[in-house]
């Protein structure tokens, strides 16, 4: 289990690195759009097209697993917190069974929506240029696909007891 942890770990540092990256570029895309406008009277085309349909997924989508691994996503424990410190961490790691789940699902939903958009070749026009769409719904199921993978290794983790690989921060 340590092994598989430590494999997800380095995929996982990748592909939020990639999101960083995404991150650089939307902010130098904007800055250059605003200054185009207003000190030439010429936005760079396709800018609102490219952060929408890539920036902006790229955001939203590819850090999910890195936030998991830092336990960084919103909880609620309005009844948890009450009940002991054992009790918690067992619902605690019956969630991550849930959480597979519900990713699970939708990793598989956006990646036949993101099949049909490549069959269809998706695309859109801004300011007349064809902006291509198509591979960025591939973005959805890469992020849900691994956030997944990394609910069920903590399960597993929970299940079998086995040593962690995957760098997290613990849970309860």
């Amino acid at each position: 289990m340590y092994l598989i942890g430590r494999i997800l770990a380095v995929v996982v540092k990748v592909i939020t690195w990639t999101g960083m990256v995404a991150i650089i570029l939307m902010m130098t895309q904007i800055t250059a759009d605003v200054a185009g406008k207003l000190l030439f009277n010429q936005p760079l085309p396709g800018t609102i097209a490219l952060v929408s349909n890539y920036y902006m997924v790229f955001v939203a989508f590819i850090p999910l697993a890195f936030v998991e691994t830092r336990n960084g996503h919103i909880t609620v424990e309005v009844v948890t917190e009450f009940l002991p410190r054992h009790v918690q961490r067992h619902l605690y790691s019956w969630t991550y069974l849930l959480s597979a789940v519900v990713f699970g699902l939708l990793a598989y939903q956006t990646g036949k929506e993101a099949m049909t958009s490549y069959a269809a070749g998706t695309f859109m026009v801004e300011q007349q240029i064809k902006v291509i769409t198509w591979p960025s719904y591939f973005l959805l199921p890469v992020g849900c696909g691994l956030m997944t993978l990394v609910v069920v290794y903590r399960w597993g983790l929970y299940a079998t007891g086995a040593r962690s690989g995957l760098g997290e921060v613990p849970t309860v």
